[in-house]
């Protein structure tokens, strides 16, 4: 679209994101197996997003791959949470 700038860095974004899930569940005194089990996603998940990796290994180095949840992953813990999907996502 006209006036829309598409160059984020994907992989920072993924970071804030991860801390924003974190911050948020910890704020509200929430475990991890608690968002697991109220939003549905596995626990394993949720500690990949909260340090933005996911299990995919690159096959050069054998680290974690980037982390990149699905949307209706992101909306389903943003239900969990109690908060809109923007408070989730920061594109400023």
């Amino acid at each position: 679209m006209p006036g829309h700038d598409l160059s984020w860095d994907w992989s920072e974004l993924a970071v804030r994101l991860g801390d924003r899930v974190r911050t948020l569940r910890e704020e509200q005194g929430m475990s991890q197996e608690r968002l697991a089990e109220l939003s549905e996603v596995s626990r394993n998940q949720i500690q990949n997003i909260e340090h933005s990796r996911n299990n995919l290994k690159d096959p050069e180095t054998g680290r974690p791959g980037a982390g990149n949840p699905r949307l209706y992953t992101v909306f389903r813990l943003a239900d969990a949470l109690g908060v809109e999907v923007s408070e989730l996502i920061d594109l400023h």
